[in-house]
């Protein structure tokens, strides 16, 4: 094994391990956040007896299997969900570091991917996509865009690779994927004088625009709308679904969000080069 190898298996671990140390406190986000409670104070407890949880009882993924999912001090059952979303966050961190290698693009993708599975799970629970969440994703995608790879579209197209380039993909995107989520709302306002879908997923596309750019924005929302209509058109065609009932869209932006970030920019340069051959 080379030192480069070494040195990519070494952060691999280091990234998962970290991954799912997060993955614990996206758990503490996805809860308390719908609630407004503080993400801070109190510390981890059991929502039941109140009881804190120790250190040595809060090791990510590993803790819930040695108590056999449930509390050290009242044994009640603790949900399957918080050791799954400290390994899903440990993963897609592991798979950046695979896809992007040692560049900034990975450690900036970092905080994007596990926004979206906070966003998954919030709008899952409570149909709520927080402005806690979007808008900080929206402005940290626009500031940090001059060294976010994933911006880039195929050599030599618009300055591609440049950090002037890669700012004007962002707020292009930005402005897309907030652009068309408000006009379909607007339009189906007029039509059916009832809302289409919440401001959450204007605001979510605005943050998944400025991170992956026009192309990004443009496979999230054709992705998400193939899927949400593959599996929930057997409802509305057996009738046990209204048109009028309320699909929490985000579970479907972030999904296909992941999918973007890391198979977006290949996507985009092959199309890019098929218009150019």
């Amino acid at each position: 094994m080379s030192m480069a190898e070494l040195y990519l298996a070494e952060t691999g671990v280091l990234l998962f391990v970290m991954g799912a140390s997060i993955g614990s406190f996206l758990n503490v986000v996805i809860y308390r956040v719908p609630l407004g409670e503080s993400i801070v104070f109190p510390g981890s407890h059991c929502p039941r007896c109140g009881a804190a949880i120790r250190w040595w009882n809060n090791l990510p993924i590993l803790s819930w299997f040695l108590l056999w999912g449930r509390c050290a001090s009242c044994g009640v059952a603790i949900s399957f969900r918080y050791p799954a979303v400290e390994l899903l966050n440990a993963l897609l961190w592991l798979l950046l570091l695979m896809r992007y290698g040692f560049s900034p693009s990975t450690f900036l993708l970092l905080p994007f991917v596990s926004a979206l599975v906070v966003l998954f799970f919030t709008d899952y629970d409570h149909k709520l996509l927080p402005d806690k969440i979007t808008w900080p994703l929206a402005g940290a995608g626009i500031l940090l865009a001059a060294w976010n790879s994933a911006l880039d579209l195929a050599p030599g197209v618009l300055g591609s690779g440049t950090p002037l380039a890669r700012i004007a993909s962002a707020l292009a995107g930005a402005a897309l994927g907030y652009g068309i989520f408000f006009g379909l709302a607007v339009t189906w306002q007029m039509l059916f004088a009832r809302e289409a879908m919440g401001g959450g997923d204007l605001k979510m596309m605005l943050g998944v625009g400025a991170f992956l750019g026009l192309g990004g924005v443009v496979i999230t929302i054709f992705l998400a709308s193939v899927v949400g209509t593959f599996l929930s058109l057997p409802y509305l065609l057996t009738g046990r679904w209204g048109m009028t009932r309320e699909l929490p869209f985000g579970c479907f932006l972030a999904p296909a969000a992941l999918f973007a970030a890391f198979y977006g920019p290949d996507l985009a340069r092959w199309y890019l080069g098929l218009l150019t051959l």
